[in-house]
């Protein structure tokens, strides 16, 4: 009896041990988990997490201050990437050296391309990515959003139809839509795009702040108005910079 007490004792501590014991995981190409408890583990189809995983469904908020606002829509971007990026370029040239035709690090390295402003080379990197996995939308956005930066707007509204075709509802697609017609002066062209954007999600106060300078490009100065107030509304931020152009445009 003592002895059977005995093994059961160590089996208990043999479980609780391995229970303990910390899991490492990583994940297969179909993005299934792989776990060990092996520090060094590595499979050699394993998938890096890349920046849909990281950045989620979108890259900034419409909802955000007047001076993010003016900066552009990397600072998130950067704010999660600028610190560790020389750190990040090492371990993604050596995951892209090891295995060439994992997509996932060719993503990444764009983007850290990008947060340092290096648009050509981030869009090269876009190209290597689109070319092994054409169905990620995240990867037309940021390539549009490199080929807006060099003024490249073809390049740039072709990437955003894109991500439409992918991924029908993203506004942020059609919100950069607009910015790239009001950089032609396609002033109503640009109108129609936040038109959608509004529709799909009526809270995007930099929607309306956009769509409102359009319309007071055009001459349309009570839709301006309108757009402006319904900006300075959602987001009370525009108010010092948004009212004194209301009153000016009553």
């Amino acid at each position: 009896m003592k002895h059977l007490s005995f093994i059961l004792l160590i089996l208990g501590l043999i479980i609780f041990l391995s229970s303990c014991q910390r899991r490492y995981v990583t994940y297969n190409s179909k993005g299934e988990p792989i776990y060990s408890t092996d520090t060094n583990f590595k499979d050699p189809n394993a998938r890096q997490k890349d920046s849909t995983d990281i950045y989620g469904k979108g890259y900034f908020d419409y909802r955000d201050t007047i001076e993010s606002f003016h900066m552009g829509y990397s600072i998130p971007r950067d704010s999660v990437y600028k610190v560790e990026n020389l750190k990040a370029f090492e371990a993604l040239n050596l995951l892209i050296k090891k295995y060439p035709l994992e997509p996932g690090p060719y993503l990444d390295r764009g983007n850290h391309y990008q947060n340092i402003h290096k648009y050509r080379e981030a869009i090269d990197d876009y190209n290597l990515y689109i070319k092994l996995n054409p169905y990620n939308y995240s990867a037309f956005q940021n390539r549009g959003t490199a080929h807006e930066r060099l003024k490249n707007y073809d390049s740039a509204l072709s990437d955003y139809y894109r991500v439409t075709i992918l991924k029908p509802r993203d506004t942020i697609a059609y919100f950069n839509r607009g910015v790239v017609w009001d950089a032609l002066k396609n002033y109503w062209q640009a109108i129609k795009e936040y038109d959608t954007v509004v529709m799909i999600d009526p809270r995007l106060a930099k929607a309306y702040y956009n769509r409102g300078a359009s319309f007071e490009k055009v001459g349309n100065f009570d839709m301006a108005v309108k757009n402006y107030e319904v900006a300075v509304t959602l987001n009370p931020q525009y108010k010092d910079e948004l009212n004194p152009k209301i009153e000016r445009l009553k």
